[in-house]
């Protein structure tokens, strides 16, 4: 449901604000505990990327003459800072599984962006204050971050499903 009067694109813009503060966090926080030092360069990357891409979005959403809602942004964040306790077969330490399951939802989160990135593109031409070129190009930002993160997916499976 909208805001009152809120505009889709408007929430639409609104929620994507607030998935990429959350990923952010999610990135960091992974960054410092993932067991695999390559993984966790490659999530540092990323999230400086996320970094300049959210700053982006911000600037899109004052363009478009939405702002962000910033209480979105901190039940998103909260609720990233809530994941943290899912189980991963142990309650005192870092295991495999964790770094496995935390890339993974680093997966799902570039999924969701790529696709919120998509959704923008399709309504380019409406939006005078969206560009093209610059939505492709994080669209497609996007989709080398999934392969990226793929690889270390695939790495973290290969540890933490052998037993």
């Amino acid at each position: 449901m909208l805001v009152p009067g809120g505009s889709p694109i408007a929430h639409h813009v609104h929620t994507h604000l607030a998935g990429s503060a959350a990923g952010i966090d999610l990135f960091g926080r992974s960054a410092a505990g993932l067991l695999d030092p390559d993984a966790a360069t490659l999530v540092r990357d990323i999230q400086e990327e996320l970094l300049d891409e959210r700053r982006r979005l911000r600037r899109m959403a004052d363009d478009l003459g939405v702002g962000e809602a910033y209480l979105m942004t901190l039940a998103a964040r909260a609720g990233e800072r809530a994941a943290r306790l899912k189980p991963n077969g142990s309650w005192t330490e870092r295991t495999p599984l964790t770094d496995l399951v935390e890339l993974e939802a680093m997966r799902v989160a570039v999924s969701g962006k790529r696709a919120g990135w998509q959704a923008l593109l399709a309504v380019v031409d409406v939006h005078a204050a969206l560009d093209r070129e610059e939505l492709e190009m994080l669209a497609e930002q996007a989709a080398e971050q999934d392969s990226r993160l793929a690889e270390a997916h695939h790495r973290a499976a290969a540890r933490a499903l052998v037993h």
